[in-house]
């Protein structure tokens, strides 16, 4: 008789709760919902934060490197041409001359690709004394100085764009 009295009270104990439970469920399922949508945004806002960074790097690498490589080369810097005087990678404009030399292999690939480039332009007067800090006989040596400008862009493939001047100073001996 006992197992009887179990047995009606299992039965008529869902129809009692009309679905009460159901309702909880969903309340549950909705708010881990919410919450698991909100986690999904905030890594994505990392993750792109962390592209960007990428390619900010990136570029100023791709620039200093096509600085550093243009510095490097004696020839990059003639002592010709006077204040003013331009030499810049192929595809540039308002130079003097187009034929920038980059010995490197990777960084004449992406000069061809147009994904960096190189201005060296001749600043101030044609030859004037070399700085007091350069430890040798002043009336040997006249100096050059020049401003290389670097660009690395691919922002058509939103990787980023960079700019690097520098100065750099020839010590041209006197005669």
């Amino acid at each position: 008789m006992q197992w009887d009295f179990e047995m009606t009270s299992r039965q008529q104990s869902p129809a009692r709760q009309r679905g009460a439970i159901l309702v909880m469920t969903m309340i549950f399922l909705v708010a881990i919902s919410i919450i698991a949508a909100a986690s999904m945004q905030s890594s994505n806002i990392g993750l792109f934060m962390a592209q960007n960074e990428e390619s900010r790097i990136s570029a100023v690498q791709g620039a200093q490197a096509l600085a550093d490589a243009i510095v490097s080369n004696p020839a990059a810097t003639p002592v010709i041409g006077g204040s003013g005087f331009t030499i810049c990678t192929p595809g540039e404009y308002n130079c003097n001359r187009n034929d920038l030399i980059v010995d490197n292999s990777i960084l004449a690939m992406a000069v061809a690709q147009g994904h960096v480039s190189a201005r060296v332009q001749r600043d101030g007067p044609l030859l004037r004394p070399p700085p007091r800090s350069i430890e040798s006989s002043i009336d040997k040596f006249t100096a050059a100085s020049f401003e290389v400008i670097t660009t690395y862009d691919r922002t058509d493939e939103q990787l980023g764009r960079q700019q690097i001047v520098e100065g750099v100073l020839v010590l041209v001996p006197n005669f």
